[in-house]
């Protein structure tokens, strides 16, 4: 399972806006943009969408961080209440914590996240998430300010940023699940997984990425015994 997110300042969002609304015009892309429609037919358009994202991303606007999660050490019945809806936001928030939490607040006493999660059919209360994501963050490291201000659902129909994640994240999970390599897989998403590989300088999407590299992160979450 691959978790993951973008984050951007508030004063970079309006270049983001402006930029994908440029990107929508030019290519006559109107619809949806994710991983589970890429095709050969559309290929060339999905590159130049990561393309733009990736334009920002070299000019530090906006980052993508992830987590690749092995479902199969997941114990819910031992440390989720048997409740995979539980242990699937406890994911979230090791996401949330250390990957977000940590690496901005450590460098920025101001910073503060509003959150918007891909909308999903759960019973879990986003509320508990923010409380407890405040909570870790001042346990773990000493930031009182209860950063995580908003976690609220999204519609990736609307959101470019939504968009933009679904595709990177799919990336990820298509390549460290091996399904580039199953005999049939669709030639337009190996293509596309290579392209962003290549844009950030990697062989592959699989593994983690360097400690320093702030703009664009892989993290294979270790699972305590």
């Amino acid at each position: 399972m691959v978790l993951g997110g973008l984050v951007i300042r508030a004063d970079s969002e309006e270049v983001f806006n402006e930029t994908m609304e440029k990107y929508r015009e030019l290519t006559n892309m109107k619809a949806e943009l994710k991983w589970s429609k890429v095709s050969v037919q559309k290929l060339s358009e999905y590159k130049t969408f990561i393309d733009y994202f990736f334009a920002l991303n070299n000019a530090d606007r906006i980052h993508f961080h992830s987590m690749i999660v092995d479902n199969h050490q997941v114990n819910h019945r031992k440390f989720n209440q048997n409740n995979p809806e539980l242990g699937f936001y406890k994911f979230y928030y090791q996401l949330l914590l250390h990957a977000f939490g940590r690496r901005y607040c450590k460098t920025d006493h101001e910073a503060r996240f509003i959150v918007h999660l891909d909308e999903r059919t759960t019973k879990y209360k986003l509320g508990t998430l923010k409380t407890v994501l405040n909570r870790g963050i001042m346990k773990k490291y000493n930031i009182g300010w209860n950063p995580f201000r908003s976690i609220e659902p999204g519609d990736s129909k609307q959101s470019n940023l939504l968009q933009v994640g679904d595709l990177l994240i799919g990336a990820v999970g298509y390549q460290k699940n091996g399904y580039n390599l199953i005999a049939g897989a669709k030639q337009a998403k190996i293509d596309l997984a290579e392209h962003i590989a290549a844009t950030v300088g990697l062989a592959d999407l699989k593994q983690d990425t360097l400690a320093n590299n702030k703009r664009f992160t892989i993290w294979n979450f270790t699972l305590r015994k």
